[in-house]
């Protein structure tokens, strides 16, 4: 079944048309998003862990306090029994909430003036491995993004720093992809796609929230992918991102693969 929808729920280009920026805001919508067939990202989940192990889930010691936590949080919010969850083995209850959301759970603990990855269940992420991250502070995490120390990451230490319990926040992002497949491996091949390459736009809903107990930043990723052509049908959103794309500096424009869209990006430009 595909993962891809024509019906868009979000269009951050046209807040944010840089590809690099924070634009964190108070969350105002449901933590936890509801649109969707839960059955297929249950099985795309499912299906991720098997082939894929440890870019798929991990929880270290570090972040098990944490992650259970999280996974009791969830829990609750869908409403569910807690003994189910307290009858699964303690390493596997993040996992098991993680099946009952659309969202990715990743956990970042605090740690010597930053927050680290300690435990995530991340079936979807936008080209990085979970293996690569885990145990590693978020600037480090960050490391491959062209200009992220320079303008951004005291800001999003200061953000993170600062959040409270009782003040969650939300963040998008954007990109273009060339598959369906919202498991994106990092960049290997630089070639460029041939014009006829149908092409995806991919959506980020983030959230970050502090946990009471544990004091860790649950972080929360929603992914939504829509064939490109379905913006045609939001007056003025694919002429927005075209430019958004034409817009972006070298360096960044690289590592987000625009360059090698540049072809099949023209079908979408008549």
């Amino acid at each position: 079944m595909p993962l891809t929808s024509s019906s868009i729920y979000h269009l951050p280009h046209l807040r944010h048309p840089k590809p690099l920026t924070i634009g964190m805001r108070p969350m105002t919508t449901p933590w936890l998003e509801s649109p969707g067939d839960l059955a297929v990202i249950q099985q795309h989940k499912v299906r991720c862990r098997q082939q894929r192990a440890e870019d798929v889930y991990a929880v270290l010691p570090q972040g098990a306090a944490a992650a259970d936590e999280l996974a009791y949080k969830v829990w609750q919010v869908l409403g569910k029994d807690p003994d189910e969850l307290t009858a699964a083995p303690t390493d596997e209850r993040l996992w098991l909430a993680s099946l009952e959301t659309f969202e990715d759970l990743v956990l970042m603990v605090p740690s010597a003036g930053s927050h680290c990855l300690m435990a995530a269940s991340l079936c979807s992420p936008s080209h990085w491995r979970l293996r690569d991250k885990l145990g590693r502070p978020m600037a480090r995490i960050h490391d491959p993004i062209p200009r992220i120390h320079d303008q951004l990451t005291p800001r999003i230490e200061r953000i993170m720093q600062n959040i409270r319990v009782q003040q969650p926040v939300e963040r998008f992002n954007w990109s273009l992809q060339a598959d369906q497949d919202w498991f994106c491996w990092p960049h290997d091949d630089n070639s460029a796609y041939p014009a006829d390459t149908p092409l995806y736009y991919r959506v980020e809903r983030q959230t970050l929230s502090r946990l009471p107990s544990s004091g860790a930043l649950a972080f929360t990723i929603r992914v939504h992918l829509h064939p490109l052509e379905a913006l045609r049908e939001q007056r003025g959103a694919l002429s927005a991102l075209l430019a958004a794309i034409d817009d972006t500096p070298a360096d960044m424009a690289a590592y987000k693969s625009f360059d090698r869209y540049r072809q099949a990006l023209q079908k979408y430009r008549s």
